[in-house]
Order: structure tokens, then sequence, then C-alpha cells
């Protein structure tokens, strides 16, 4: 079954008939919404999910300024297990089921300022929730190119947080499909004064999504300054395993765990050292044989610690 998520700054919709309008036509366009910049407060939240209809789930700041938004239809299975939200209405991020994929889908509203440690916050809290696929989309403030996704701009805007963002990709293994697939096209998804255009708004999944793609584009901009993007899947009716393991990079500042990992290389050689001398290591199999050992004996520590970690925190032990 392609479900198809469709991502838009739709610059306040506070007005009703712009926001009813923007509804209808998501409703029909996109089984799952992701909107930045909604202007929605906690007060409207149950007003705007009756309108809507289907499942609907906001963070939301004040009538004037920033508010996220992910929208559900009826035409798919999902289960919602938890959604982190951040607390000045810039980023909502939904742990959930998509038929029998668990993902963790994040909805993306960038700071206007260089603002690394949003991004920061942003990839612990992805980090934490532990699930190997993910889709993040929405609108960033912060182009990933600046040679091909601007055009009329004096200076780079934001080389912080970009450096910050590119940063997160490498780390949670993400892929821009868009640009994947479109390596020298420049197109932007936002329009300015001065006559700057950028590509501030897009996908970015993990690249074991990759062969679920089944279209990735820049739509046709509507009431807003800033174009849809959008992003199609084939979500396929069989049941998956737990998916592909990454390390949470947050570790490396856990000192405990720090120490067990250098007490696992220490042991790891020394299990394998012909030498006695102290001085010179002569392995007992070869380098490579070697290499793929430590990698397999520090995975399983890994693993072990962070599920660890995870049933403390949520009070099983």
């Amino acid at each position: 079954m392609a479900v198809t998520i469709g991502a838009l700054n739709c610059r306040g919709l506070s007005e009703e008939v712009k926001r009813r309008d923007i509804f209808d036509r998501c409703n029909k366009k996109y089984d799952i919404t992701i909107l930045c910049d909604t202007h929605c407060t906690k007060e409207r939240e149950n007003k705007w999910r009756n309108e809507w209809g289907y499942q609907a789930y906001f963070c939301s700041f004040t009538g004037h300024s920033r508010g996220v938004a992910i929208l559900l239809n009826n035409k798919f299975k999902v289960i919602v297990h938890k959604e982190y939200k951040h607390k000045e209405g810039n980023y909502l991020i939904l742990d959930m089921t998509i038929h029998e994929y668990r993902i963790t889908l994040a909805d993306i509203y960038g700071p206007n300022n260089d603002n690394p440690g949003f991004f920061t916050e942003v990839q612990e809290v992805i980090s934490n929730i532990q699930n190997s696929s993910i889709i993040m989309a929405g609108d960033w403030n912060v182009v990933q190119d600046y040679e091909i996704d601007t055009l009329n701009y004096k200076t780079k805007n934001n080389v912080k947080a970009h450096t910050k963002l590119i940063e997160i990709k490498n780390s949670l293994d993400l892929v821009d499909v868009w640009r994947a697939n479109n390596p020298d096209k420049k197109r932007y998804t936002w329009r300015g004064p001065e006559h700057k255009q950028s590509r501030l708004d897009y996908f970015l999944i993990s690249t074991d999504f990759e062969s679920l793609v089944n279209k990735s584009d820049i739509d046709i901009s509507y009431r807003s300054d800033h174009s849809p993007v959008s992003l199609s899947l084939k979500f396929y009716n069989q049941e998956r395993g737990r998916g592909t393991w990454k390390f949470n990079n947050s570790l490396l500042h856990d000192t405990y765990y720090v120490a067990e990992i250098k007490k696992c290389i220490s042991d790891t050689v020394n299990q394998y050292n012909l030498s006695n001398t102290g001085e010179e290591t002569e392995l007992s199999v070869k380098p490579q044989l070697f290499w793929e050992l430590l990698k397999c004996t520090i995975r399983g520590k890994t693993i072990s610690y962070t599920s660890y970690l995870k049933k403390k925190s949520k009070g099983r032990i």
C-alpha cells in the first residue's frame, strides 16, 4: 500500500477560511500532512482536530508564530506510541507504526537564527527513540548545499546549523531522497525579497527506507511563500524485525559506557595477543578478522547496555 506524505510551511492557519481550505486540500492530496508555522495555540487544538476530522497531533506555541502539526487520514493502519514536543513549537516527533513498520516521524520547523543547539536536541530525541527507520520533514530554515540550493544570496545563512545538520545526516544515516534522484537540479521551495530563493523544505529519510520510495517531489505553492514537498512510500504487508541497529552517539558522553568499552577492547586484544612482552601486539588471527571480531563484541556490549538503559527509563528494573 502506498502512503503519501506532504510537508508544508502554511504561514499561519488562524484564519478559518484558509485553515479549512488547506485542510481540505491536504486531505485530498496526502495521507500524512506535516505542517509548519501553524500559529495554533493549546486552546485551539481540539477545535482544529475536529475540523480535520481524523487523528491530529499538535505542538503549539502562540497564535502569531511557530507551531507544528501532523495530520493523519483514515486510509491506512497506524498506531502512535508516543509524542515528543518542543517547548517552543518547533518540532513534533512521533514514535509510530504504519502497517508493520515501526518508524520515527519528525516534523521540523527550524529556527530562523543560526541555532545548532536546536538540531542537537532533535538528534538526541530521535536517537533515544531507537527506531532504525526515520522520516524527517518540514521547513528546516537551513539549506544543505549553498551552491545549488540557493539563488541570489549574498552570504551563507545559518552556517553553524548547516554544519550540525550535515553531522546529523551522517550520524543517523539519512538521505535527502529528492536530491539523490536530482543530483544537479536547481529547484527551490521558498521565495523571498530581492529575488532570493532557496530549498529550505525537504525530506530526510533513513537509507533503509530508500527501497520503499515511489516518488519524491516539490509541489506547486498554495497560499504560502513556500512550496509543499511530498514523498510517496510503498509499504509492503509483511512482518518486519527490529530493523538495522544504529549506534547512538550520545553514549560517547556516558562515562560508564566509555569505560566499559575501553575494557572490552583491552580484554579482546589480550584474548588474541600471542606476545607476552607487552611491547608489541602479535595477534593469533589475521588483522581483518580481529577487526570484525572486535566490532561484533563492541556491538553486543552496546546493545546490551542500551537495552538496560531503556528498561531503566521505563521503570522495569
